[in-house]
Order: C-alpha cells, then structure tokens, then sequence
C-alpha cells in the first residue's frame, strides 16, 4: 500500500512539475490567435499577428539566416563531433589525450558569454594579423560549431562506447583497411547517434537567433 502511495504521489508530482513549466507555452500559443491585443482574454480566434509577422522583412530575413547557421553548424558540428568521440574511445592513450579531451569538453561547462567573447577576441587578432576572417556568417557558423561539438561528441561517444568491438575486428580479420572499417561498419551503427548530434547543435545554434 505504502508502494503503491509512493508511486501515485511520485506521477502526480512529475505531472504538477510539466504543468508549471509548460503551461505557460500553451497560453502563449493559444492566444497567439487572439484577435485583439488583450492578453487577459481570448476575444476570438484570429492569424492577424502571424501575417504581420511575415510582413516583417527584418524578422523573416533573421529567421532564414538563423536556419543557414544551425544547418551549417549542425553538419560542422556533428563531424568533428564523431571524429573526435572516434579518438577519445579508440585512442586511451596517446600524447596530449587529457589536453584535448579537456578542450574539446570545456564548452559544457564554460558560459556561453566567456566563449563568446573570446572567439571574439581570437578572430579581431586573427584578422588584424591575416586579414581574415572577416566578422560575418562564417565566423558566427565557426562559434556554434564550437558549441555544438562538445555537445554532439558527449552522444557519439556514449554510442562507440556501447558498440561490440567485435564486428570491427572481425572485419580487420577478414581483410579489412581501417578506413574501410570505420566508413562501413563504425559509420553505419552510430549513424543514429550522429544524427542526434546534429539535431542538438542545430537546436542549439538555431535557440541563439541572428
């Protein structure tokens, strides 16, 4: 009986918590169709605001730019991502494997502001040095991808950590180039983590609207 309480109570705390935190959203679409600028009440249903919206040249040309982005840093992202899961989980030892692992993870627990701001920083020294890049979409695509990598290499890698290293050898056994192994039997089974990584740098580049 005690369980079966603990359980219920347990539901009906997870649900309480999705209401707080979603409810809000919901509102805020629903009246989205409201025909009036009232917020308090729902005065008839309407697409006023969403025509308004594509009439906004700035907004739609913002929107379009932001999905060049992600999609650019969501592809960036998920190969270095895979390349550099591949090392860290084939390669346990080598020269400089801490150095890089701890790099290549600083932008998890790094502020978005700090990292930011020093690519900032490294592309004004850059082009005053080389003379480019020059501060545009490119280097906006080169700070996402930054991101979105470590991110994106944190699910390949939980992948190639849960995947039978006994196909690739037996493959190897059979004749197999290394590369051969990675392009068609690593590649095909983490395809789907590598999939998710780009969905999350996409939605990580695409949350941070140009």
């Amino acid at each position: 009986m005690k369980n079966l309480s603990t359980r219920y109570f347990g539901k009906a705390w997870l649900a309480a918590t999705f209401l707080f935190l979603y409810m809000p959203l919901v509102f805020m679409v629903v009246f989205s169709f409201n025909s009036t600028r009232q917020d308090a009440e729902f005065t008839g249903f309407s697409l006023r605001w969403y025509e308004a919206l594509t009439r906004d040249t700035k907004i739609v040309d913002g929107f379009w730019l932001s999905v060049q982005v992600a999609t650019a840093s969501g592809v960036a992202s998920a190969v270095l991502a895979t390349f550099a899961a591949f090392v860290l989980v084939r390669y346990r030892r080598f020269s400089g494997r801490t150095l890089f692992s701890g790099m290549v993870n600083a932008p998890l627990v790094m502020p978005e502001v700090v990292i930011g701001l020093s690519l900032l920083l490294l592309m004004v020294g850059i082009q005053n040095a080389f003379g480019w890049p020059q501060r545009g979409m490119l280097t906006i695509v080169l700070g996402h991808t930054l991101l979105g990598m470590a991110y994106g290499m944190v699910v390949v890698q939980s992948r190639l950590l849960e995947m039978d290293r006994a196909i690739e050898e037996a493959a190897m056994d059979l004749g197999a180039k290394p590369y051969q192994v990675f392009f068609l039997i690593t590649m095909p089974n983490i395809m789907q983590a590598i999939f998710a990584a780009y969905l999350l740098a996409f939605t990580l580049s695409f949350d941070d609207v140009v």
